[in-house]
C-alpha cells in the first residue's frame, strides 16, 4: 500500500465519521498540517503520528508478507 492509498483511506474514514481535519488532529494529538500531509500522501509522517490518527479512526496497521510469484 502506498502513502497516497493510506492517505485516501484515512480521509474517507474521517469523512464517513463526519469529522473535520482540525477535530481529528486535536483528538489524535497531532498537528493539522501533519494530518493534511498524511491525507494527501505527501511528507513522511512518523509511525507514532500515523498510529495516533488510525487509533482515533478505529483503524490499525497490519503487516503481512508479500506474495511473490514463483516462490
Amino acid at each position: 500500500m502506498t502513502k497516497k492509498e493510506i492517505g485516501t483511506y484515512i480521509m474517507k474514514r474521517r469523512k464517513s465519521l463526519k469529522v473535520d481535519q482540525p477535530t481529528l488532529a486535536a483528538l489524535a494529538n497531532v498537528g493539522v498540517n501533519t494530518l493534511v500531509a498524511m491525507e494527501r500522501g505527501v511528507g513522511n509522517p512518523n509511525l507514532d503520528s500515523l498510529q495516533k490518527v488510525l487509533n482515533v479512526l478505529g483503524l490499525q496497521i497490519n503487516l503481512d508478507l508479500k506474495d511473490y510469484e514463483g516462490v
